[in-house]
């Protein structure tokens, strides 16, 4: 049974990396009722909970297929499954998008007004309380 979750960036390094078919214990806002599961980012202070899951997939409504997302210092790579990678600010300009061309990053011209991410987990444990 695949589970979806959704990322939705906050930048400023408060959002969490995945990677296709990495599995590891990750943190969600805790659902509402009929709610979508959320990673959990640093922006909101509520309550969080957590499980341990597979992801299979990664995808974004014009990007497409993605491999990975490494969330980690002000700049957010992105490696997509055509083999792009894409840098993404995420603190004095949040989305603005640099790709690599030629050995160097280059300012890219695109637009994504929605970075929002659909992540299908393969498995994934139940949701327990963050502690």
């Amino acid at each position: 049974m695949t589970i979806n979750a959704l990322w939705i960036p906050a930048w400023y390094e408060l959002d969490p990396s995945i990677v296709v078919g990495v599995t590891e214990e990750f943190i969600f806002h805790k659902p509402t009722t009929n709610g979508a599961l959320r990673f959990y980012s640093g922006a909101e202070n509520i309550d969080a909970v957590k499980a341990t899951g597979a992801i299979s997939s990664i995808y974004h409504a014009v990007l497409g297929d993605i491999e990975s997302v490494d969330a980690q210092g002000l700049d957010y790579t992105l490696v997509l499954k055509d083999g792009r990678r894409l840098l993404v600010n995420a603190e004095e300009d949040p989305g603005l998008i640099y790709e690599w061309v030629d050995d160097s990053w280059q300012p890219s011209e695109m637009v994504i007004p929605d970075w929002q991410l659909e992540v299908k987990f393969a498995s994934l444990s139940p949701l327990t309380s963050v502690d």
